[in-house]
């Protein structure tokens, strides 16, 4: 399957309806202790072998990046860490940057979702730039965080790594699939995993960087295919993980290579 056909047919889609706009409950404090009663879903705080930010900014200003992309802008504190870049693209449907922050080289700002920037660049005959480094900080389901990898990918240069915020919940309630919490990682927990299952190819190093960790995905290959062939597939597997089974393993997770 070629890129651009992959993206126009699974594009801004998820397995199942869910909301990632804030619909908390109204008690949090209740909620934490009916589930810590119910389930033991205690919190369960990193060792914090250094703050997300901080590893992102180093391997920007590491001399080995020209081309940094990301998705979540946010407010763009992230995408701000590229100045001194040949080019930082940053995407984002509502981004809640100051009025004209990032409209003067090296930074490009995307307002659309990530599906519809890949679809757009791969209609192209061939896009005008390989990426460096990515990030990947969009929305907290899996489904949109897998396709943020594969996009990357595509798009990779040799050498560059990809990496994946909010892989590391404190605990069950803040990785549930659907928000009802305001810290809320998701289910992106769920896309390291199914890329060793799937790419064992691929480095994937989890760091218990601070607040909810990080995935360094290394090894890359844009001529790689299998989760585009495969995708309906790495879906159904990685739904089928389940939140409590990786909670309970998730140191084990980080040790492992």
């Amino acid at each position: 399957m070629q890129a651009a056909e992959f993206f126009r047919k699974y594009g801004n889609t998820a397995a199942t309806p869910w909301s990632a706009s804030g619909n908390y409950v109204r008690n949090e404090a209740d909620l934490y202790a009916a589930l810590e009663d119910l389930y033991g879903d205690t919190p369960r705080p990193l060792n914090r072998t250094g703050r997300y930010m901080d590893i992102l900014g180093e391997r920007i200003d590491s001399g080995r990046v020209s081309t940094y992309f990301e998705t979540g802008v946010n407010k763009g504190g992230t995408l701000a860490l590229g100045q001194g870049l040949k080019l930082a693209i940053g995407v984002d449907p509502s981004p809640k940057t100051a009025p004209g922050a990032f409209d003067a080289a090296p930074f490009r700002l995307e307002v659309k979702t990530s599906d519809d920037f890949f679809l757009e660049t791969f209609s192209q005959d061939a896009p005008d730039f390989a990426l460096d480094l990515a990030f990947v900080d969009g929305l907290h389901v899996f489904e949109y965080a897998l396709r943020d990898f594969i996009g990357c990918e595509l798009l990779s240069a040799p050498g560059c790594e990809v990496l994946i915020h909010d892989v590391l919940p404190r605990r069950m309630a803040e990785a549930a699939r659907h928000r009802l919490t305001r810290a809320w990682t998701g289910d992106v927990w769920r896309v390291p995993l199914v890329l060793r299952h799937f790419r064992p190819d691929l480095k994937v190093q989890l760091m218990e960087a601070a607040p909810t960790g990080l995935a360094i995905i290394a090894g890359l290959d844009s001529a790689n295919r299998v989760l585009l062939e495969r995708y309906n597939e790495v879906v159904a597997y990685g739904l089928s993980l389940s939140v409590a089974d990786f909670m309970a393993a998730r140191d084990q997770h980080v040790a492992a290579a």
